[in-house]
């Protein structure tokens, strides 16, 4: 359940060809309890609400065991109601916000007690570079926003001020950071050290990072 076309594709077509190479291997080695497994591959194309459609037709038609796939915390969202209607099993492959727990799905990513909060600490630290301000630069949906609102609430907890936080959205698929880079290359000359924290998703990260560098 991939969106092999659209803005997530450059995430997620790896994923899949990863989840379809350890299938063949299952299957060299004689396949689970003696039997092949077999992958039905489907691609909602970054349409969000098409999501739930393509995950009913693979849990009421494909009668599939279980799904591999979503990248996004609003693609997970969107299928999580047909997964608890019909008793499926989600596999969530990336990290999330957290503030979700549901029997249908197992969360294999790190939530940000797990990997963003342990970043910024890092960040912070001699080690680190010893950071006194923070640019805060996501994707507009659930997964960067929350990230933030969490990041934001740990880093006032250890002195950051809100002038020394300087966050910001892009829309899915945005492709020109030369604004948003002039105004972290400002907020970063006023003086103190200056980290960057990321929670872009999909191919925005090809020209934000060309940019940034």
């Amino acid at each position: 359940l991939h969106s092999l076309s659209g803005t997530m594709a450059i995430s997620e077509t790896a994923l899949k060809n990863v989840a379809l190479m350890t299938i063949e291997e299952i299957n060299a080695g004689g396949g689970v309890l003696g039997r092949k497994l077999e992958p039905v591959v489907v691609d909602p194309a970054s349409n969000w609400p098409l999501f739930a459609e393509r995950a009913r037709q693979l849990l009421a038609q494909d009668k599939v065991a279980a799904v591999f796939g979503c990248w996004t915390s609003v693609s997970r969202k969107s299928v999580l109601p047909v997964f608890k209607e019909l008793n499926g099993l989600l596999f969530y492959p990336v990290q999330y916000e957290g503030e979700e727990l549901e029997k249908n799905v197992f969360y294999t990513g790190a939530a940000p007690n797990q990997q963003a909060i342990p970043a910024v600490e890092y960040l912070m630290s001699e080690e680190g570079g010893g950071a006194k301000r923070f640019v805060l630069l996501g994707t507009d949906y659930v997964y960067p926003r929350t990230t933030n609102k969490i990041l934001r609430a740990f880093l006032k907890s250890k002195g950051v001020s809100d002038a020394d936080i300087l966050e910001d959205y892009t829309p899915f698929g945005h492709a020109d950071y030369q604004t948003i880079i002039a105004r972290i290359k400002q907020f970063a000359s006023e003086g103190k050290k200056t980290a960057v924290v990321s929670t872009i998703n999909g191919d925005s990260n090809v020209p934000f990072y060309k940019e940034l560098g």
